[in-house]
């Protein structure tokens, strides 16, 4: 029990003022990110299934749905707003750690925050104190986890967006570690559900199930809370799990929040490295799509689910390798068009994907991003390029800046919000230790056609 001890008085204790402004700026970037995904995510044709099922059962109307122009209690609409920001596949993931990601934290606590009424400053330390719990166990317990198929964003990500929500509601160390117990059995997902809904859905229940955890839990709720025992049962037993590194120097350097790689596209993570080395050789190189003979991609065994010639429909092409270096060999930039219908029945984009073809290492470890991340472009005139990337843009290797991620706002709200909308919800995130609350930016978010 003595990681959720030591994470519960993290959790209650942190305050603002103790704050390193590196993580205060990641903090505000993460959140650039996923205000813009929950609001993206909204418009996902995905998302209808979970706003009919959200309108016909709102309860009190207490806090924002993303996008949709209506309130619904914390729970309800902590599960829209989760399945929203993974809809939008614009998650920022760590690794190692199986995937954590903020679309577990940021969803939940946003939605908590506005029923709770938090300042800008209390905002900021909720989501760092859930953010850092969840980096900080699945970086440690990925290597029990990534080759058994378990995908960490729910089953640690509960942790985290927990956390958050136990700060917001201003539990006490004892309280709060009731909660760690209560999310210990409610976080599950697995890699073979992505691609489907299912994978939106691990995100959208862990949302809605930490805002309910800090609510028993400050009703007087019991648990037991040995979330190494969880850990150890979960991978087996045998897999050497650090657990005392899950704890060493907490708030302090190095900080693990600032270790979420952030994400440039609304596709899977696994892809990434992969469409930023194509992209550097072919502009480096000046080359047309037309002198392209062949793309070599050199996989690691877990990127069999990124493995996926012949995409079946809009959802299943997010984890398409060879769709998406289509798009991008054809297109030259991906966006909002790449992963689409009209994109998947493409006969262009068909043919192209024929031209990428997958060399499997079985040398490479067994665990998220293992490998070099190696392209071989060949072209028609014989000569064959090769550049490799372990991370993309965006992981801490190539970090981006606070302009580049706005950018990112910018180009993936434009249609949902207006220009001045845009603009000023990403000067309230931009400025989110200076608000009082969090009612314009929620207000935006909620009523964009009738807020200005």
């Amino acid at each position: 029990m003595k990681i959720a001890e030591t994470f519960a008085r993290f959790v209650t204790h942190t305050e603002f003022h103790e704050m390193d402004p590196s993580v205060i700026e990641y903090v505000k970037m993460l959140t650039l990110k996923q205000v813009m995904g929950m609001l993206v995510g909204s418009a996902a044709p995905t998302s209808k299934k979970v706003i009919r099922y959200v309108m016909e059962n709102p309860g009190r109307p207490e806090c924002g749905v993303y996008g949709c122009g209506f309130r619904a209690d914390a729970a309800q609409a902590a599960l829209a707003n989760g399945f929203f920001g993974h809809a939008s596949e614009m998650e920022d993931d760590q690794f190692p750690g199986g995937g954590i990601s903020d679309v577990t934290t940021w969803p939940a606590l946003l939605t908590a925050a506005e029923k709770c009424k938090l300042s800008g400053k209390e905002v900021i330390v909720a989501l760092y104190v859930g953010q850092e719990m969840q980096n900080r166990i699945a970086m440690y317990a990925s290597v029990g986890t990534d080759g058994i198929g378990i995908c960490n964003l729910p089953f640690i990500g509960i942790y985290g967006a927990t956390a958050s929500c136990a700060k917001a509601f201003e539990l006490t160390e004892e309280q709060t570690k009731m909660a760690f117990g209560l999310a210990m059995v409610q976080g599950l997902g697995y890699i073979h559900t992505w691609g489907t809904d299912a994978h939106f859905w691990e995100s959208a229940t862990v949302c809605r199930n930490a805002v309910v955890n800090a609510i028993l839990a400050k009703n007087g709720a019991t648990s037991n809370p040995v979330i190494e025992k969880c850990l150890d049962m979960l991978t087996g037993g045998d897999k050497n799990i650090q657990f005392d590194k899950m704890i060493e120097g907490l708030g302090k350097p190095p900080f693990y929040t600032n270790n979420t790689w952030i994400k440039k596209w609304g596709f899977c993570f696994f892809t990434h490295n992969f469409v930023d080395v194509l992209t550097d050789l072919m502009k480096k190189n000046k080359v047309k799509y037309e002198e392209i003979e062949e793309v070599v991609l050199h996989f690691d065994e877990l990127r069999t689910v990124v493995d996926r010639p012949e995409p079946k429909n809009a959802e299943d092409s997010r984890f398409s390798t060879q769709h998406i270096l289509a798009y991008q060999m054809i297109h030259g930039e991906c966006g909002l068009d790449t992963c689409t219908e009209a994109s998947v029945k493409d006969p262009r984009l068909a043919e192209a994907r024929k031209k990428v073809r997958v060399v499997y290492h079985p040398e490479y470890p067994k665990r998220y991003f293992a490998g070099e991340g190696r392209v071989d472009l060949k072209l028609k005139n014989g000569r064959t390029l090769t550049h490799a990337m372990d991370q993309p843009y965006g992981g801490p290797k190539y970090p981006l800046t606070m302009d580049q991620v706005s950018d990112i706002y910018r180009k993936y709200c434009k249609g949902i919000l207006s220009d001045a909308q845009i603009e000023r919800t990403k000067e309230i995130i931009l400025n989110l230790e200076n608000e009082p609350d969090i009612k314009e930016l929620a207000d935006i978010c909620t009523f964009r056609h009738r807020v200005r």
